[in-house]
């Protein structure tokens, strides 16, 4: 599991991305970036992973993600056993200011701001057909000029008043990274984050990693606090129970096998930081998701 900023590059001559999606199935790599994402699953089923959440998804399902929110969907085994099954879906990116800086603070455009401002912790919407949020992305790309900007806007007031599901909790939106693109610390911090995501599985010392960034232990360490607000050691913990969240979902290894895939030493710490993380064992975990 890699996870990976994802520069998206926008057509000069449009202010955002609308497209339809026709794949032979969900895969792309862990990423996030500081766009939203509105994305509409018309043919396809398997699992979705947003921040430390994983659910199932299937047809019709809706989510907007706020920005820099690490996510992914990745469809069941048999599409990459069957060529005949394909994914397809709408997607919408956009930056909180393609409309201008002001214009979601307009009176208005209150209720529009107030789900722009859950989505940073990620939304589903369970009944988009009823408010026939999928026939309108249909609209949107196939509009152009002045009606794309109208029927964007027609999008996001009828989510506002469809109803919403937060994805994540408060402390961990409370925790996202404040990313910040434009300053050279970023690529310091981006190359700790792939070493770590690459060799979680392995034994890390604080020392090594601090060695990536080029600084002493004690001072990466607050380094790393100061940018993610999480200390090195729980960004290292979470990325392991997540990753071993995945595996009890998507194979059948047994729960001591899976604690060494996901890099923890032994069975009763991986169990205790599982259940301080989900609130529940694995055992739990595996059977909530097999039920």
């Amino acid at each position: 599991m890699k996870v990976q900023f994802q520069k998206i590059l926008m057509n000069e001559e449009l202010s955002f991305i609308a497209k339809e999606l026709e794949l032979p199935r969900f895969d792309s790599e862990f990423h996030f970036h500081p766009e939203y994402e509105l994305k509409y699953v018309i043919r396809s089923k398997g699992k979705r992973f947003v921040g430390d959440r994983i659910d199932n998804f299937q047809e019709g399902d809706l989510v907007l993600l706020g920005p820099n929110i690490p996510h992914y969907w990745k469809n069941d085994r048999e599409y990459y056993e069957n060529d005949n099954l394909t994914a397809s879906a709408f997607l919408v990116m956009f930056s909180e200011d393609f409309l201008g800086e002001q214009f979601f603070l307009l009176p208005e455009m209150a209720s529009v701001k107030d789900i722009l401002n859950m989505a940073k912790g990620g939304v589903f919407f369970p009944d988009a057909n009823k408010h026939d949020i999928p026939l309108k992305l249909k609209q949107l790309i196939e509009s152009k000029g002045p009606l794309r900007i109208m029927t964007m806007i027609n999008i996001l007031a009828g989510l506002a008043k469809a109803e919403a599901r937060p994805l994540l909790t408060e402390t961990f939106v409370a925790e996202l990274p404040l990313f910040n693109y434009s300053d050279p610390s970023f690529r310091r911090l981006k190359n700790v984050h792939e070493y770590v995501i690459a060799n979680f599985q392995k034994k890390i010392q604080i020392r090594n990693v601090a060695e990536i960034a080029n600084m002493t232990t004690h001072s990466f360490c607050k380094y790393f606090r100061k940018s993610t607000k999480k200390t090195f050691v729980t960004f290292l913990t979470e990325l392991r129970v997540c990753h071993a969240k995945k595996l009890l979902i998507e194979n059948d290894q047994t729960i001591s096998e899976i604690c060494y895939a996901s890099g923890f030493d032994n069975l009763s710490n991986f169990n205790r930081r599982f259940k301080m993380i989900t609130s529940m064992t694995p055992k739990e975990f595996r059977n909530q998701y097999i039920n």
